[in-house]
């Protein structure tokens, strides 16, 4: 069945993110502090962004939360420029995205929150305009590999699971999204995913 619509994860897909480099920013409000990994940050940062993603508690809260279990000192804003500036664009593939554009929808399907979100959209509002809808876990209120957020995003698109061609950089969510019957690519890297994209005709071969 002919693909109708694609969609993109965001983080390691479109935009390249380091959260070490969150931390090396972070750990500079907290006196004395022994972190050297993200992991160690808080024993329960897993559980905390997973409820923030899934829009539970708002942004403030979860610097509250993050904060008083690391005796950061720092103030709202600075805690949020902190943890937007982890971001970078890959050129390539936003590039490969733009030519899409031009024959397929597009959309976004990312395990997000609030102030990412924001600061991206803002930063990069050329990017987003390549998309026709956004599926964010935070304004959906579950986020991958769940079942749900692929078969709201299913629904939303009016089409067939398989009419959806569907990228993400994790192995969970591409194997939850093909047992949903959604055609899906383990991304690696552009040129991996072009070479597919040629081999099912959704791309032009002098691509």
């Amino acid at each position: 069945m002919a693909i109708k619509i694609v969609i993109f994860d965001l983080g390691n897909v479109i935009f390249k993110f380091d959260l070490l480099k969150f931390v090396k920013a972070y750990v500079k409000k907290i006196p004395n502090h022994k972190i050297t990994d993200f992991n160690n940050l808080i024993p329960s940062y897993s559980d905390v962004s997973h409820v923030y993603e899934k829009g539970n508690i708002s942004s403030f809260e979860f610097y509250d939360t993050v904060a008083r279990k690391t005796k950061y000192v720092g103030t709202y804003n600075e805690f949020a420029v902190q943890w937007n500036n982890i971001f970078e664009p890959m050129p390539e593939m936003i590039e490969l995205i733009a030519a899409l554009s031009q024959n397929y929808r597009l959309a976004v399907l990312s395990n997000t929150n609030e102030l990412h979100f924001d600061y991206l959209k803002e930063r990069y509002p050329e990017v987003f305009a390549l998309f026709n809808r956004l599926f964010l876990s935070y304004k959906m209120h579950s986020r991958k590999p769940e079942d749900e957020i692929f078969l709201k995003a299913i629904q939303c698109c009016n089409v067939l699971p398989s009419e959806i061609f569907y990228v993400d950089d994790l192995e969970d969510n591409v194997t939850v999204a093909r047992n949903n019957g959604i055609n899906s690519h383990l991304f690696t890297n552009s040129t991996v995913l072009i070479k597919e994209l040629k081999d099912k005709k959704m791309l032009m071969q002098q691509y």
